[in-house]
């Protein structure tokens, strides 16, 4: 009996061996993930028995690469980048149905704000607009200025947009914009300045001057195609409204018969008498970077009648005097006509066939009216001639002369010839040299030939020096 006994134990643990009854387990390893804001992939290990389901208490910036199973298994957890200031977290659950439950802290930290905010700077033309400017990426960030004009039009990663209002005055004015994360840390602190003008000194240059006219065969004149050109230097778009073509009063060139001036001093500004506008309301004539745009003195087909010479009928503008004088103007209605704030001739303008003047361009502040610089800007004082052994005074407020102001120049241009040549008409900060076509008084092999500034790189030549920048008795640009 005993031995039988013993044997039905042992029977009974062989079997009890082959059906183990075991409790369900489950358990996560690691319990805890990090990621950067960067965000990426990291991953835990299930250990367990039975099946299990997964919930990540409604974290939507996280994914798992599972959320049911049965047994062991790895699993993928990625996160999304993460752009807040603060920290955040989540809490992966996995549980069974039986009631077991194992969880996973996920934490992912702040993108690391610079040791000391970006300074940039940003500047506006005077016609205002909006702007993108380019801020440090991957943070949640908010925007204020510090000015009504300019306005906060939106902000994303890693841009910010303003809008500014058009500057009605006659001076530069500043804002700060200020870019801060969501804790109030500065990121980037934006200093704006809006000019008040839409092309500053240095943008739109003369690159050509073309005022001795295409030969005639069989004369000793040229016909009358002269014209200017003027060309953005600058690598955005310009907007050529309101630029302003001068004629500057005073000569520094000896008249062929000797005589020559002496001036009143004039450090900062230019003498001028003809001014010729480019209309327009602040943004009507764009110029793209590189481009050209043609002001000529007739737009007539001049090569109908001379085939050295030049169609200006596609010119973009033109110097159209009116016909209410002695020497009517021919207009070209397809062309835009400059508008005239003062013009000294009594018949038609011209450029000196000789290149003995100066020329410059400026742009007078929005406020500034034909009128207002008529009535305010008259130049005084008096104008010496010496002729031989006679001198003669002048009063200059007689004459039809008025100053601008040097801060209004963009760019100037002396010509003259080397046996008439005597001083610079201006201060050497306008333009320090001068240039020329043709090699003395009555040369006509001049015609046909152009001042026309230098280039280098794919920019034009500017040093405010035109015996550097500009290549005299050279090929016009429109032959090309």
């Amino acid at each position: 009996m005993k031995i039988k006994l013993i044997a039905i134990a042992a029977i009974a643990a062989i079997l009890a061996g082959c059906n183990p009854t075991e409790a369900p387990n489950l358990s996560a390893d690691p319990t805890s993930l990090s990621f950067t804001s960067a965000g990426g992939t990291s991953m835990f290990h299930i250990t367990s028995n039975t099946s299990w389901s997964i919930s990540t208490d409604g974290a939507g910036w996280i994914q798992l690469s599972t959320t049911s199973g049965e047994g062991g298994d790895m699993i993928n957890v990625t996160a999304q980048p993460f752009t807040e200031a603060l920290a955040r977290s989540a809490t992966i659950t996995i549980t069974t149905p039986t009631g077991q439950m194992a969880t996973v802290a996920v934490v992912q930290t702040p993108p690391a704000p610079p040791a000391k905010p970006e300074e940039q700077n940003l500047s506006i033309i005077a016609a205002g607009g909006e702007q993108t400017v380019k801020v440090p990426s991957g943070y949640t960030i908010m925007a204020t200025s510090d000015q009504t004009w300019l306005k906060i039009v939106s902000v994303s990663d890693g841009e910010v947009k303003v809008s500014a209002e058009a500057n009605g005055t006659d001076e530069y004015r500043d804002a700060k914009v200020k870019v801060v994360l969501t804790d109030g840390t500065t990121l980037s602190e934006i200093s704006v300045k809006q000019s008040w003008r839409n092309v500053e000194p240095g943008e739109l240059l003369i690159e050509e001057v073309y005022f001795t006219g295409s030969p005639i065969e069989g004369s000793t004149r040229s016909s009358e195609d002269q014209y200017i050109k003027l060309t953005n230097n600058s690598d955005h778009v310009v907007y050529a409204d309101r630029v302003m073509f001068v004629m500057n009063y005073m000569s520094g060139t000896k008249t062929s018969a000797g005589a020559y001036y002496e001036y009143p001093e004039l450090e900062d500004g230019l003498a001028v008498t003809d001014m010729y506008v480019i209309p327009g309301k602040g943004t009507d004539y764009p110029v793209e970077p590189g481009k050209s745009i043609v002001l000529a003195i007739n737009a007539e087909n001049y090569n109908a009648e001379n085939d050295k010479a030049f169609d200006l009928t596609k010119a973009d503008f033109e110097f159209f005097d009116g016909t209410d004088h002695s020497f009517p103007d021919t207009d070209n209605p397809d062309v835009t006509n400059l508008d005239i704030w003062f013009k000294s001739s009594m018949t038609i303008t011209q450029l000196h066939g000789r290149g003995l003047e100066s020329y410059a361009i400026v742009t007078p502040p929005a406020s500034e009216t034909a009128d207002a610089l008529l009535a305010n800007r008259h130049w005084s004082g008096t104008r010496i001639m010496y002729f031989n052994e006679f001198v003669f005074k002048q009063d200059i407020s007689k004459h039809d002369v008025w100053v601008i102001p040097g801060e209004w120049v963009l760019d100037a241009v002396n010509c003259s010839l080397a046996d008439l040549f005597y001083f610079n008409p201006w201060a050497d900060a306008f333009d320090s040299g001068w240039t020329f076509c043709g090699e003395f008084d009555g040369d006509t092999s001049r015609y046909g030939k152009s001042v026309r500034r230098r280039s280098e790189g794919g920019k034009l030549v500017d040093t405010n020096n035109s015996t550097n920048d500009f290549t005299p008795n050279a090929t016009p640009s429109l032959v090309e």
